[in-house]
């Protein structure tokens, strides 16, 4: 570890039920971007256990979408010996008896560990904690049952479900239908790998919810958008929440951004049927045209975020733009509408 590296710590990682695999890629994602040490033990139904650098935990409160809440691991139980192994974890751990906590947090993932009651996992607690310092302002402490452990741990980190919805779609000055929530185009910016040294581009902005995250996080950012209405759109909307609108309109197969400038891509194309180009094609045609354009602006390393329809043969036209498919991720969104979210880097 270089001196520019925060203390180490095991740590856990408590994720988002709302997609099965992509909760996970965008932990994994915030590390490369932010280039965080963070190195994985274990992998539970919506739990990781591993060991990362403190401030990885302030990471996590400016940018996580799918990470519900993290923080430093305290031990490991097993439920089949029930509240008895909680109760020896907790004796065995000297460095809990000294950490002030607010409260406990019982969390059942599904119905792993059905034996372990919550009233059990508190009686446990107040029996062996009883001398521990309580503060409101505490960090609170964490039992998570999942697949046959009880995960303990100090609560470092809590995604903050109400600071996404004051950016809202319909709270917005201007409204498209079909804008993704502040939750969804926040992730696809962080799969894009998008870091504090390098600039995120959206070529697709509409009306500027991609760039609207982006700069809540910090980063530095640029979109367009073919149509006028939708950019001068972003411009209100990236204005009315405090954010400099660097919104320009262009084609997204023609973008005047220089070569070997952008470092991270993030975007939600078209995906209707009669979806037309400027050129008079149609979506094929568009998607060709837009990722071979990505691949002659993305700096070398550099990675793509985006979804389209599950019928589109995106793959082949990726490879044939010379950029390399990291992570693919099907995406249920209505009806018979299935979507795949693609991570692809340029080598």
């Amino acid at each position: 570890m270089n001196s520019s590296q925060s203390r180490v710590n095991k740590a856990y990682f408590f994720l988002s039920g709302e997609h099965r695999t992509l909760p996970y890629s965008e932990l994994m994602a915030l590390s490369e971007a932010e280039r965080n040490y963070l190195k994985i033990h274990a992998k539970l139904d919506q739990v990781v256990i591993g060991e990362c650098e403190e401030k990885f935990f302030e990471v996590l409160k400016r940018r996580a979408a799918l990470v519900r809440y993290a923080g430093i691991l305290l031990g490991i139980a097993e439920t089949r010996e029930g509240a008895d192994s909680l109760r020896r974890l907790l004796k065995e751990n000297s460095l809990l008896r000294n950490l002030p906590f607010s409260h406990v947090s019982f969390r059942r993932v599904k119905r792993y560990g059905y034996n372990i009651k919550y009233a059990d996992v508190i009686n446990v607690i107040q029996e062996v904690l009883q001398g521990t310092a309580r503060s409101p302002n505490a960090p609170l402490i964490d039992v998570i049952v999942s697949e046959g452990v009880m995960v303990v741990g100090y609560r470092l980190y809590t995604r903050k479900v109400r600071e996404f919805n004051a950016r809202a779609p319909q709270r917005r000055p201007i409204y498209l239908p079909g804008t993704l929530t502040p939750l969804w185009s926040r992730l696809f910016v962080n799969l894009s790998r998008a870091g504090p040294r390098g600039l995120f581009y959206d070529p697709f902005c509409g009306v500027g919810g991609f760039l609207l995250e982006a700069c809540v996080m910090g980063l530095k950012y640029v979109g367009s958008d073919i149509s006028i209405r939708h950019a001068e759109g972003a411009v209100k909307n990236l204005t009315h929440y405090g954010c400099v609108p660097h919104v320009f309109v262009a084609d997204a197969c023609r973008t005047p951004v220089p070569a070997q400038k952008v470092s991270s891509i993030g975007t939600d194309p078209p995906y209707g049927r009669l979806t037309q180009v400027q050129c008079g094609g149609g979506l094929q045609e568009l998607m060709e045209c837009f990722l071979n354009e990505a691949a002659e602006i993305l700096s070398n390393g550099g990675y793509l975020a985006f979804a389209q329809r599950k019928d589109i043969d995106v793959e082949g036209m990726i490879d044939d733009a010379g950029l390399e498919v990291v992570e693919r991720h099907l995406n249920w969104v209505h009806g018979a509408l299935t979507r795949d979210i693609f991570v692809v880097k340029k080598p």
